[in-house]
């Protein structure tokens, strides 16, 4: 009943959000198109380290190396975007196999710091070839993703419609990969490492296949960027992109499928009403960290583990006493 109720959630929520090019302006349009690039990186992440415990400072720099690697395509080579689309999801990919083969020797800190270099090596590479990628002015794509003809709709609603259909699509293969039993390998690697191998799990192929998939997801994020953008340059994939998207996960609730939605809102939207709010910009860090440190105190599975907590003393209200002898109903559950 409860995971009823949890798909009925999902269905409802996609439902209004592909509908929102009917009610909302351009503007709000190319908003949602962020959030659900966001969205989907943040979700690469939490594959990574929310389910598998693996830590990352690096993927800022595959979706930096998707979203080049489409704009080049593009506009270099006359691809078009749907040819770009999973030649760029494999390269991140391949790039976050061979990233994850230290992986198997380190972890922790050590881990994260291999992949800080990482982050940080990427921006400089747009700098140095410079004549291919317009160094650090950025690269234009002239052709966008235009709508088909047929549907006589707007090009962003277009582009908008298909960014939510993949995005949705990238969370059924997240939510699915979960519930099986690759995924519960997965998780047990990240809990009980040991007890995984003497299962027979290999945990060496296990972290590195985790690794590719993140990279993949992280990388179809920067294919959402370009085709959202039509712009890149270094600045949009730097350091500060991969602690956001860390914060985002932290916020949303790591290990889950709804916190990255509400990272990605986050993300989004609480630097927009700071700069709304005539707060100087400059305090948006301090903002950020205090946030952190909230939620990391009142809330230490994020979000939705804030969620989850609710739902769970809603159905100990409705279900205050069980009878002697009958197990108690298992509490609802935020995905």
């Amino acid at each position: 009943m409860n995971r009823t109720l949890s798909g009925a959630g999902w269905a409802a929520a996609v439902c209004l959000l592909a509908l929102a090019p009917f009610f909302v302006g351009t503007v709000e349009i190319s908003a949602l198109q962020k959030v659900v690039y966001l969205a989907v990186a943040v979700m690469s992440l939490n594959v990574l380290t929310g389910f598998n415990g693996q830590a990352s400072i690096g993927h800022s720099a595959f979706m930096g190396i998707a979203a080049y690697f489409t704009a080049l395509a593009v506009q270099s080579h006359g691809w078009s975007y749907w040819a770009a689309l999973p030649a760029s999801i494999l390269v991140a990919a391949a790039v976050g196999a061979l990233v994850g083969v230290p992986a198997l020797r380190i972890r922790g800190m050590n881990l994260a710091l291999v992949t800080l270099g990482l982050a940080m090596v990427f921006p400089q590479l747009p700098v140095r070839f410079s004549a291919e990628t317009g160094g650090t002015q950025g690269m234009l794509v002239d052709d966008g993703l235009a709508a088909p003809a047929a549907l006589g709709v707007a090009d962003i609603a277009w582009r908008y419609w298909v960014l939510l259909a993949l995005a949705v699509a990238a969370f059924l293969l997240v939510r699915n990969l979960r519930g099986s039993r690759i995924g519960r390998a997965v998780i047990a690697i990240r809990d009980q490492p040991l007890a995984a191998h003497t299962a027979g799990v290999n945990v060496a192929a296990t972290k590195i296949a985790v690794f590719a998939v993140s990279a993949g997801l992280a990388g179809l994020a920067g294919w959402m960027f370009t085709v959202a953008n039509q712009f890149v340059s270094p600045s949009d994939f730097t350091v500060l992109v991969s602690i956001n998207l860390l914060l985002g996960m932290a916020v949303g609730g790591s290990g889950t499928l709804v916190g990255p939605v509400i990272g990605a809102a986050f993300l989004y939207y609480v630097p927009e009403a700071v700069n709304g709010s005539g707060v100087d910009p400059m305090l948006t860090p301090a903002l950020y960290g205090l946030i952190l440190i909230l939620v990391v105190y009142f809330l230490p599975g994020g979000a939705a583990g804030g969620l989850a907590r609710i739902s769970e003393r809603w159905a100990a209200r409705r279900n205050p006493s069980t009878p002697a002898g009958q197990a108690a109903p298992t509490p609802a559950r935020v995905p």
